[in-house]
């Protein structure tokens, strides 16, 4: 089949397509990322079976390894996607930076202390940093004397900014509380009757949760500054505590005079949210702030090579709330959308054909059994009959991989292809070619295999890229709701880690997901469409 194919019109036809040549070589790079991901994961559990290898050891070939993907690479929300760092996640990046090398630090110290060897201290740094930390050569070699003196130069540098590091950080959990508080107002007023008194009363604690953050913020200014429009005298809380007793009532005008003040809170905290990291203005905070940075650079100079450029590479797209690099995750989920989209596509489409070509090829109680199968499958709501498929594996052994999305999506995606094929099989069926088999004496098995089937192989093509694409999109839904995926690495995953943060602006784990699909999707439209207009006998001239 596939020789036939290369020497036909069509193949001619579609190699010139520039655009599909294009597609196909990113599909092909996604591809083999997958393929990547998948071979080195079983090298791993090959080393570790037999104890012979560990590629978490090796910086490049065990970069994309789940462990990895996992492993914290900096503070929690590091800029990237080209967004600009600010001072306050800048001192975030220095003292996670400082953090670790104290540890370090310490635990040389206590094993210099118990009396031990330069190999027992290089261990204990590496137990302090974890597995393949960047600074762990640097920590295990510097006389302690030295890296002492370091580490308290750097501390006094942080010292200047305690008060206002304090204050970042009750803006923010107040920023949460406000967020938090916005959805709450949001399904009050949307509730039904019978769930708004519940509504309403969950929506006021959001509320008083916003005005004990507010004092906190208040507090930890010390100086007794205002954040722009939000006031931290008493009457300012009296007001907040009526807002809330307003919502509690659960009277629409309440409901929206609420609404109205933690929408101007939020818009307050992000506007002053950078002046109360660090308590200090303008230049003097640029420069405190540069300070402290190159205090810590003495301490742990960045890495040169290899291990400076991956690390780089990590920081890249920034990190998400846990630390984790986003680029990394980012990469290794689509290894997960290969895997699904391949295996339902193909599934799906061998399904699909083999069951519409039988039904229109044979006739009869087949094609009547088909046809009441997918019809009846159609007439469910795709999304509802996805979920109650995926809630049959909860509670099993294959809860936490792939396989309820591969069971899930291949029982309803092999409808598009069946209804297609069996309509192109009862139209060639009756073509002279068919007919002329039959005369000979061939059996009714061997004219569908050997003739008709083939010859609806350019739907089976266009039909596993559109499925393809369906499976992917699919599973970023389902995961992103919490019926896909659970222990592993998805864009629905980061979608969904990402919901809090688009709140508070910042968008580049949700834009490194959506990204990272919309680049694999586009290359599959566009192959799709050049297929179609290749081997499609209507397009085809």
């Amino acid at each position: 089949m596939f020789s036939v194919l290369r020497r036909s019109r069509g193949y001619g036809k579609f190699k010139r397509n520039r655009w599909a040549m294009f597609s196909l070589a990113v599909i092909a790079v996604y591809v083999a990322v997958a393929g990547w991901v998948l071979l080195i994961e079983g090298a791993q559990a090959i080393g570790e079976r037999t104890g012979a290898f560990d590629l978490r050891e090796r910086p490049v070939a065990g970069l994309l390894l789940a462990d990895n993907i996992r492993e914290r690479v900096g503070p929690r929300w590091v800029a990237g996607m080209g967004a600009e760092q600010s001072l306050a996640r800048r001192v975030d990046q220095a003292d996670f930076v400082f953090k670790r090398a104290s540890e370090a630090i310490e635990a040389a110290e206590r094993a210099e202390k118990a009396g031990g060897s330069e190999g027992e201290r290089a261990a204990a740094v590496a137990g302090a940093l974890e597995r393949g930390a960047m600074f762990e050569r640097r920590l295990a070699e510097a006389p302690l004397a030295e890296l002492r003196a370091l580490r308290d130069a750097a501390e006094e540098k942080f010292a200047g900014l305690d008060a206002g590091r304090r204050g970042r950080v009750t803006v923010e959990k107040a920023r949460d509380a406000a967020a938090t508080a916005a959805e709450a107002l949001k399904a009050a007023a949307g509730a039904d009757a019978g769930g708004a008194k519940a509504a309403a009363e969950k929506a006021a604690s959001a509320v008083e949760d916003v005005m004990f953050a507010l004092e906190d913020v208040a507090k930890a200014q010390g100086s007794g500054e205002k954040l722009t429009g939000l006031g931290t005298a008493q009457a300012d809380i009296d007001r907040w505590q009526d807002l809330a007793d307003a919502a509690r009532a659960g009277k629409p005008e309440g409901l929206r005079a609420a609404a109205e003040a933690v929408e101007g809170a939020l818009k307050a905290l992000r506007a002053d949210g950078e002046r109360a990291a660090a308590g200090v203005g303008g230049a003097e905070q640029a420069d405190k702030v540069a300070a402290i940075e190159a205090a810590v650079e003495r301490l742990m100079p960045m890495p040169t090579g290899a291990a400076g450029t991956l690390y780089s590479v990590r920081l890249a797209l920034g990190t998400d709330n846990s630390g984790r690099s986003i680029l990394l995750r980012g990469i290794y989920s689509a290894k997960t959308a290969i895997q699904v989209g391949f295996v339902v596509a193909l599934a799906s489409v061998l399904i699909g054909a083999a069951l519409g070509a039988a039904a229109a090829y044979f006739g009869g109680w087949v094609d009547h059994a088909v046809t009441w199968l997918y019809s009846t499958l159609s007439s469910l709501p795709q999304l509802v009959l996805l979920a109650v498929l995926a809630f049959m594996f909860l509670g099993t052994p294959l809860e936490s991989t792939l396989v309820p999305i591969y069971v899930a999506l291949c029982l309803t995606f092999w409808i598009g292809p069946c209804r297609v094929i069996r309509g192109e099989v009862l139209k060639v069926k009756e073509l002279e070619y068919v007919q002329a088999g039959r005369a000979i004496g061939f059996g009714r098995g061997y004219i569908l295999l050997r003739h008709v089937i083939p010859n609806t192989s350019h739907l089976m093509f266009i039909n596993f890229s559109l499925l393809f694409i369906g499976a992917v999109k699919t599973e970023v839904i389902l995961t992103f709701l919490g019926l896909g995926l659970k222990d592993g690495a998805s864009w629905g995953r980061m979608i969904s880690d990402a919901a809090p943060e688009v709140v508070n602006g910042m968008f580049w784990q949700i834009g490194a997901a959506t990204m990272f699909m919309l680049v694999l999707v586009t290359a599959f439209n566009v192959v799709s469409d050049a297929l179609q207009d290749a081997f499609d006998p209507k397009h085809v001239g």
